[in-house]
Parts: structure tokens; C-alpha cells; sequence
């Protein structure tokens, strides 16, 4: 089998991921490539049987192998990658890390990775990052150690410096191997000399003997993701001649002598890690062939205790709609040239498909990074058998896109990520009758959450299922995964017996009547509409209506899009898919405005290969029959032979309950789209603060 045909070769059935489970339950195939095997919890008399014996780690018994890593061992084979969390205060670790580490160490994980440090200022550092070249790290880290040793889990640093790969704005001047410029940020770096190669190497070295004596359990080179470890490893950046240039003897000299540097630092007693690209995807870049001839070179001393196993490209940090585990095949061909634990990664979401993994011995730790975000508790849930219960992260990536944000990363589906403290869900005081009038993202969130601190809670839907927008997105190509947190809803509702009524409409009579202590209105949002003359014409449509198929469009079709976002996109490609002709029509500048970076370059990719034409700074005047006049910077055009105009012009509010229950005596919280149109995100933080707050 080629090498890159593994990325498809994660196809296990249903029965199998149970038998991998513990479990004797048969079921239909599923694509754990896909991201499948939703239905892993045995029935309860099988979770009570295992409970009781007190072999709860049966359930998967592989990812729930110790394994020794250097000088340590972790209890499980589930790992947070290194990733940036913008939580330092002034350059040094904070009460943010203590509690966003200590909540994924208090979940059962095995081993955390902290975020890139910093050993030198040429890095492009700013205060919300760790400065490993100061030494007042080292008193600031000691709490957040103690609380992740107090759960049982291990903390690794990783050392670094992004050489180009920094935003020229960061610093004086950008460094590297040679004066190839940039490819994230296009900046061009002036080559270091030799003399300064080898001050890099000495604070490579005392950075890790700072975390060394802050307590940590290891420190991790990053020699990966087009930092300066690996622009001199890689010919696309190295031009020297000099001892550091030229040959791959030379080339890999750089991060032959920080490890040497780091092990002498750090003496034997102390665990080493690496992380490299084992693919840089570029045909003139090194290749996975390479590079395992290269690990090999880079471990032969034994002074390495593992290598994380990472990538090139977009994928590095993949979205939703990429395969799951797709580059797992890339730490199996490195497992097979070293005789240490390796590491790998790529949107590895399920329990189950770990338990693979590490029973194929295709790598030692599996990264779960943005699944332990979306839920902190996933390896305590998954060891107990509670896989069901999982809140599975979906790709929305708002914790990539948040990288900058003067507050740090979140989840979307978990804003308590960064805020443990701030959103910790405790038993009310006062148990009440609370009713949740709405099923979308909003409304569940805050039946649970409320649910979940001892009150009764109603939660009432008009429609005949659960989720509001959400299954609406979930019907579009590639966002399938949408529809995950209302399998997630549901289990909890089950568990904590929330009544859920569907096909009920809500009117304040009844509210009135039922007369509950508290209502949380969460109706949502209702498709905006197009005011133009025609704008009522009977193929003019809800894109939302084309995407639940309760409406067919024409062959021709022009979709006009308002506010940025994914709504307009979804809806086009779905619209393509079927073989018709699109055009999309904006009236903002950028296409790809509002939405997330990575996702819209897998996207747009998509829609280049598409009968989908994309009109910027663009408005629609007027439809008459068949056509429809649109203005372009005051230009208009007539587009012709139209057999619909698809409309995806975003949410208004939905409140008028809201506005019929203004004057009554009920306590009343307005959550979502109903009150304020926003994103998936805002109406997740909405309805925790309401659970919260009742």
C-alpha cells in the first residue's frame, strides 16, 4: 500500500470498535475515517457490571495502557498537542493555564503539551506568551504544575522559535537559515550567522533547564510547521554554504546541537521530546522518505525519548469536513525507523478510533487536543464507559481563529474552555420549574446547564425535532458534523430527565398557565428577506428551505448573501452539488468575509472545481420574471434566463414571545438569536450563562 493511501485506510465496523470497547454488541458498518461510532456506550447493565468489578478501564483497554515516556509515565495514551492559548500575563504562565490544564488533568488525560515557548526575543514574542528565556517563568509555572500533578497528569514544554514564520511586526527583524522569504507571512529574514547560531543553541538549552527546575515533567523541540529548526532542515528554505547549509548532514546540524544542547541542560534524568513535519507536501520539500531517514540521524544518539509525529499544510489544524485520522499513516512510517514512543495527530475526535490506533500500534499517543477542549472530561467518560456522553468537537475551529484575541482561545461548543472558573457549573441553591421555550444550540445549552444544577426544566420545540439552525447546516456538503451536539444534547437530556416536548407552539397563555419560576426564551432567529421590487416572487426561496429539500431550485440559480459567513456558502455548493449553475451575489468586498481561514481554503478550493460564480460588492435591484438586475459599484447587469433567486441573507430576531412577555411577572431570560442575531458561539455562551444565572 502506498503511504499516503493510509490516510484512507481508518475504516473499522461497528462491531469492531464494540469488541475494541469490551463490548459483544453487533451493529451496521461505520467509516471511523468519518468520524463514526457515535453509539459506543454499552447499556447500562454492562456499565453497572464493569463498575461494580471495578474494571472500568476494560472499556478501552489499549488507550487506557500506561506507557513509559523518558522518565515518566502516563496513565493513558490520550495527549493534548501543544497549542497556542494566549493565557501569559507580562510573558509568564497564569491563573488561565493553572485552570485550563488542571480542568483536562482533573478529565483523566495522560499527558499535556503546553503551548510554543519562546527562548529568545528575535522569536516575535508578545506578553500573552510564555518568555522561556526569563527566569521569572519558573516561580510563575510552579502552581500550574502542582494542579496538573495533582490530578494525575504529566506537562511538557515545547521550546521554540518560528524564525521567518513570525509576523514581521513582532519583531526588529525577522532570522532564519537564509533570506527565503517567508511562506506564511511573506516576510523576508536576514541569515544568521554562525555566531549566533550558536547563541540560539545555548537558550534552546537554558529554557529547558528553566522548565527543568519549574517542575515539569519534559520539555519538546520544535523542529516542525515551518519554524526555524526546520528551515534549515529543509532545502524549500536552506541556501547556505557554510557548515549549516548544503548537504542533509549539514542541514539537520542546527537541531542535532540543540538537542545535544538541551540533554546537556537538562542531564539524563529528564524526558526530551521532538516534533517534526514528517511531510512538507511540496515536491521540492522534504518528504515523508525523507524524513525518515532524517529521524532516524536525529535519534541515533539517544538523547531524544519520543517524536511527535506533525505535518504540513492546512491539515496541520484540520476543519470540519476533513477526514478523521487521515495522517495517522505518518507516525506509523516514523514508528517503524525509531525504537521510542511516537506521537501522532489529525482530527481524532473518538475514543474508539484511539483505541484502534494504539491497538494497531500505528502510533504510542493519540492527540486529541480540540476534542479534549470541547470537553475536558472525555478521557474520564470514555474510561468509565460514558463515550456516549462525550461532547465531540465538530471542527468549528473558533479556537484557531482566536489565537489573537485579547482574552485567548475558547471553544465554541464549550465557552468554558479559558473561563474553568468563571462558568464551573455548581447545584442551585434553590431548585425551580424552569422552562426553555426553543430547541436550537441556545435553548439546549441552557436546559442542560440548568438541568444539570438541579432544577426541572421543561424544554418546548415547535418543530418535530431538536436543533434549530443546526440541522439546518448539517444538511450542506462537508458540515454533516453539524448535527453531533444534538446527539450530545440528547443523551444529557435523557440522563438528566429534562421533559422535552416537540410540535408545540408557545404562546404566553400558556406560559401563564404552566406559570414556571423561571422561562428562558431562546425562538431564535427568523431568514432575513430580500426588499427589492420582486423580492416576493414565487422563485425567489429561503436558502434554508433548499437546504431541508423542502424546496427544489431551477437549473439556474443566484444566490444573494448579506452577512458573512458560512449560510451563503453552504448553501451554494449544496446547490452546485446537484449539477447547477450558481452565482453568488455579495454586497461586502471579501468573499471569504466571515469566514474561518483554514475552513475557507478547503472550501473555496471546493468551489473553484464547481459551477459557482462568486460576484463581489454587489447588490440585487430588482427581480422581474426571469431575470434579475444587480448594481455593481452603481454599474447594474442583467442576469438572465434565471430559474431561481436563493436567498441567504442571514437572521433577524424571532422575539416576538419575547416581546409578549415583557409585562408579565414570570422571571424571564432572553438567550440566542432571538435577542441579539450572532454566531453558534454566542448563542453556546448565551445558554450556559442562563443555565448559570437561573
Amino acid at each position: 500500500m502506498d503511504e499516503r493511501e493510509r490516510k484512507d485506510e481508518l475504516l473499522i465496523t461497528r462491531r469492531e470498535a464494540l469488541k475494541l470497547a469490551g463490548f459483544t454488541v453487533a451493529g451496521a458498518t461505520i467509516s471511523m475515517a468519518c468520524g463514526g461510532a457515535e453509539a459506543l456506550a454499552a447499556s447500562k447493565e454492562q456499565k453497572a457490571e464493569l463498575t461494580a468489578s471495578g474494571s472500568e478501564s476494560q472499556f478501552f483497554p489499549n488507550l487506557f495502557t500506561p506507557l513509559s515516556i523518558g522518565t515518566f509515565t502516563v496513565r493513558n495514551r490520550i495527549l493534548s498537542t501543544a497549542h497556542f492559548t494566549g493565557f501569559a500575563k507580562h510573558g509568564v504562565p497564569s491563573e488561565k493555564h493553572k485552570n485550563y490544564w488542571g480542568s483536562k488533568a482533573k478529565g483523566g488525560i495522560g499527558l499535556i503539551i503546553t503551548e510554543v515557548q519562546p527562548i529568545h526575543p528575535t522569536a516575535g514574542i508578545t506578553p500573552s506568551m510564555i518568555q522561556n528565556y526569563r527566569d521569572d517563568i519558573i516561580p510563575a509555572f510552579k502552581p500550574v504544575v502542582d494542579e496538573v500533578h495533582r490530578y494525575g497528569a504529566k506537562l511538557i514544554a515545547q521550546v521554540w522559535h518560528p524564525g521567518s514564520s513570525t509576523l514581521p511586526y513582532a519583531v526588529s527583524e525577522l532570522v532564519s537559515a537564509s533570506d527565503v522569504p517567508s511562506k506564511t507571512y511573506g516576510g523576508k529574514p536576514r541569515p544568521l550567522a554562525v555566531d549566533e547560531i550558536k547563541a540560539l543553541v545555548k537558550s534552546y538549552g537554558k529554557s529547558a533547564y528553566r522548565l527543568r527546575k519549574a517542575g515539569l515533567d519534559g520539555v519538546e523541540i520544535h523542529c516542525a510547521h515551518k519554524y526555524l529548526p526546520q528551515q534549515f532542515m529543509s532545502p524549500l528554505y536552506n541556501r547556505r554554504t557554510d557548515e549549516y547549509g548544503g548537504s542533509e548532514e549539514n542541514r539537520i546540524r542546527f537541531p542535532m546541537e540543540i538537542i545535544e544542547a538541551v540533554r546537556t541542560e537538562v542531564g539524563d534524568d529528564f524526558t526530551v521530546g521532538i516534533r517534526i513535519t514528517a511531510d512538507e507536501f511540496t515536491e521540492d520539500g522534504l518528504q515523508l522518505k525523507d524524513m525518515k531517514r532524517i529521524v532516524k540521524m536525529l535519534t541515533a544518539s539517544g538523547k531524544l525519548d519520543y517524536v511527535n509525529v506533525s505535518l504540513d499544510g492546512p491539515d496541520i489544524i484540520a476543519p470540519m469536513g476533513r477526514k478523521h485520522g487521515a495522517y495517522v499513516y505518518l507516525a506509523e512510517e516514523i514508528k517503524k525507523v525509531v525504537n521510542m514512543p511516537v506521537f501522532c495527530i489529525g482530527r481524532i475526535t473518538d475514543p474508539a478510533m484511539a483505541e484502534s490506533i494504539i491497538l494497531k500500534e500505528r502510533a504510542d499517543m493519540v492527540g486529541m487536543t480540540r476534542a479534549n477542549m470541547a470537553d475536558p472530561e472525555l478521557a474520564n467518560k470514555a474510561k468509565q464507559g460514558r463515550a456516549d456522553e462525550i461532547r465531540t468537537c465538530i471542527g468549528l475551529m473558533l479556537c484557531w481563529s482566536r489565537t489573537n484575541h485579547p482574552e485567548g482561545v475558547t471553544c465554541a461548543l464549550n465557552p468554558s474552555v479559558g473561563n474553568e472558573e468563571t462558568y464551573k457549573i455548581v447545584p442551585a441553591e434553590v431548585k425551580k420549574k424552569v422552562m426553555v421555550v426553543g430547541s436550537g444550540i441556545a435553548g439546549m445549552e441552557a436546559a442542560r446547564v440548568s438541568a444539570q444544577r438541579g432544577h426541572l426544566v421543561t424544554l418546548i420545540e415547535k418543530e418535530n425535532w431538536l436543533g434549530g439552525q443546526l440541522v439546518i447546516a448539517s444538511k450542506a456538503p462537508t458540515r454533516e458534523e453539524m448535527a453531533k451536539p444534538i446527539e450530545y444534547y440528547k443523551r444529557h437530556f435523557e440522563k438528566l430527565k429534562v421533559n422535552v416536548q416537540l410540535n408545540t407552539t408557545v404562546t404566553k397563555e400558556m406560559i401563564l398557565q404552566e406559570n414556571p419560576d423561571t422561562v428562558i426564551i431562546a425562538t431564535g432567529g427568523v431568514p432575513g428577506t430580500l426588499d427589492v421590487p420582486g423580492g416576493d416572487s414565487k422563485h425567489v426561496v429561503q436558502g434554508r428551505d433548499v437546504l431541508l429539500g423542502l424546496v427544489k431550485p431551477g437549473r439556474n440559480v443566484v444566490v444573494v448573501g448579506s452577512e458573512g459567513g458560512m449560510e451563503v456558502w453552504n448553501t451554494a455548493e449544496f446547490i452546485a452539488d446537484q449539477g447547477n449553475k450558481v452565482e453568488v451575489v455579495l454586497p461586502y468586498r471579501e468573499s471569504r468575509k466571515g469566514v474561518e481561514m483554514v475552513t475557507s481554503y478547503f472550501l473555496f478550493d471546493r468551489l473553484d472545481g464547481k459551477h459557482a460564480e462568486i460576484t463581489v460588492n454587489t447588490t440585487v435591484e430588482k427581480i422581474t420574471g426571469n431575470a434579475v438586475i444587480v448594481s455593481t459599484r452603481g454599474k447594474e447587469r442583467l442576469i438572465e434566463g434565471v430559474d431561481s433567486v436563493v436567498l441567504c441573507l442571514g437572521s433577524t430576531p424571532n422575539d416576538d414571545l419575547l416581546k409578549a412577555m415583557e409585562r408579565t411577572a414570570i422571571d424571564m431570560i432572553a438567550v440566542g438569536q432571538c435577542r441579539k442575531v450572532g454566531k453558534l458561539a454566542d448563542s453556546v455562551l448565551e445558554g450556559l450563562k442562563a443555565g448559570l444565572n437561573v
